[in-house]
């Protein structure tokens, strides 16, 4: 038997019919083993019926509700900085009524940011009077105006 791999020749197949040098096919017989559990030919079990795993089943995973997370960060800016608070719970809650469920922290989160947007909005406009009020106060009776200037 000549070697395929000889310098200055092309490479050629070795064909099927040949064995590989040092390999004889009677050293390994094949033995066809039977395959258990498994069906022996398509079609056997009828339509929709497949027979019981003998592993048991797990729970599947249940994917999260749309909005919850939003919900959180909604709940969260509340407290931070509860204008964005107000945005963003309610955007959670329209994401998590357009999927039917229910979203308490969204919820909250609405609510709170807006109490705490109100109560900051109601100080500032008292602020802003105080001391706009107080010195239009000062300014009014303190000082008189005259024909030559201003006295106190």
């Amino acid at each position: 038997m000549s070697d395929p791999y000889q310098p200055g020749q092309p490479y050629q197949e070795p064909s099927q019919q040949q064995p590989q040098p040092g390999y004889s096919e009677q050293a390994y017989p094949q033995q066809a083993y039977p395959q258990q559990g498994y069906p022996a030919a398509q079609g056997q079990y009828p339509q929709g019926q497949y027979p019981q795993a003998s592993y048991p089943a797990y729970p599947a995973y249940a994917p999260e509700p749309p909005g919850r997370t939003m919900g959180i960060v909604g709940f969260i800016l509340a407290f931070v900085i509860s204008p964005a608070g107000i945005v963003v719970s309610a955007m959670a809650l329209s994401e998590s009524k357009k999927a039917g469920v229910d979203n308490p922290l969204g919820k909250w989160g609405l609510w709170l940011s807006i109490i705490f947007t109100s109560i900051a909005v109601l100080y500032v406009v008292f602020m802003m009077l105080f001391v706009f009020g107080g010195l239009l106060t000062v300014f009014s009776t303190s000082s008189t105006f005259d024909s030559v200037g201003m006295s106190v």
